[in-house]
């Protein structure tokens, strides 16, 4: 669904797997929330030692090497199987599914195993869907929901277990009916309820202690690509922004909700930020690109320059598709709008291009 769709499960199984001997301990907690804190701000000097440090205290748990694979999510965003990080990416993920399995070998009622096996599965389902390769999504599936379902009663006593079942109730009910052809899959789980797995996403924003910023993510994915509130998706983008200003996707996302409403003269501020961030990759570069190109389009009208800047984006993006994809429509649309008074064939050629790449077809920027 989208590409954190997961990540936050592995810190369900820390605040599972953490009692009595980490909740319990309120120094170990917030040296567990400093670190994630940490590397969702893209400070990833300590993060090392600290894997090195759990390791050696846990060295057939599953739980560091689930750490990890959130260090080299972040560090190396976007990781694909084009990648230098597939492999090892892949292999940290696996390596905890296997000593999770290994656990409820021994005790199927283990509930830190269960969370753990949740989030490993859950996080290769997320990076093989994010990268097109669904085939490899299916062997994870039943495993999978029957976890996520076990977790269905047990907000009331942990608060960050509201993350899980307000991301099903949300879901199970908004997918469907973004997507038709799932309808009849759909049918065969319970149902959810939109408004009410909302309330819980917020309420983990507002309450939770490891999924905060993942609930708060969500809520900007949902107000974005599912509800269509762009004034309510750029409020939880400047608290993102706010919380973890070094973080070049959380930055990403903060500009687009801007560019969506017209105000082009903090977008550009912010434009210039991404672009000289230290962790900006080509990947935010190609963002870059195609933000540029929004400006000079809608806000100079000097076309020549923003298609230029479209072109530049396209060539950015060879080394990331398909996974920018949707991103990459951006710039697709954009030289449609342009070339509308050029060449109307071409101009529906470009449209059709983007439109075959988009995810969200309102995402236009029209």
């Amino acid at each position: 669904m989208r590409i954190f769709f997961i990540i936050p499960f592995l810190f369900i199984s820390l605040q599972v797997w953490s009692q009595p001997n980490i909740l319990s301990d309120l120094k170990a907690v917030a040296e567990i929330e400093d670190q994630l804190n940490r590397i969702y701000n893209y400070d990833f000097e300590q993060v090392d030692s600290y894997y090195q440090k759990i390791s050696s205290k846990y060295p057939d748990h599953p739980l560091p090497q689930l750490f990890y694979s959130i260090k080299i999510y972040w560090e190396h965003f976007p990781v694909t199987p084009e990648s230098d990080f597939h492999q090892i990416y892949v292999d940290y993920i696996t390596d905890a599914i296997e000593k999770s399995d290994a656990l409820l070998n021994k005790d199927k009622d283990n509930t830190e195993a269960s969370f753990i096996s949740l989030a490993s599965r859950l996080l290769l389902m997320q990076y093989y869907a994010d990268n097109h390769q669904s085939s490899k999504v299916i062997p994870y599936v039943r495993k999978a929901y029957q976890l996520t379902k076990d977790g269905f009663d047990l907000t009331d006593s942990f608060v960050d277990f509201n993350f899980s079942t307000g991301l099903y109730n949300y879901y199970i009910e908004a997918y469907p009916e973004k997507h038709p052809v799932y309808k009849p899959i759909a049918y065969f789980f319970p149902k959810g309820n939109k408004e009410l797995g909302l309330r819980q996403l917020e309420y983990t924003w507002k309450h939770g202690i490891f999924l905060d910023a993942e609930a708060l993510s969500f809520l900007v994915y949902i107000s974005l690509n599912f509800e269509g509130d762009y004034r309510k998706s750029a409020r939880y983008t400047r608290m993102l922004y706010q919380e973890y200003p070094n973080n070049p996707l959380y930055l990403s996302y903060r500009i687009r909700t801007l560019l969506l409403l017209e105000r082009y003269y903090r977008a550009e501020q912010l434009i210039d930020e991404l672009e000289n961030n230290s962790f900006s990759n080509n990947f935010f570069q190609m963002m870059v690109e195609i933000y540029r190109g929004i400006v000079q389009e809608k806000k100079y009208k000097n076309y020549p320059v923003a298609e230029q800047h479209y072109w530049n984006a396209v060539q950015l993006s060879e080394k990331y598709v398909p996974f920018a994809n949707g991103r990459l429509s951006y710039a697709y649309f954009g030289l449609s709008r342009i070339w509308e008074q050029k060449n109307k064939k071409q101009a529906s050629d470009y449209r059709d291009k983007a439109l075959e790449l988009s995810i969200y077809k309102h995402l236009t920027f029209d």
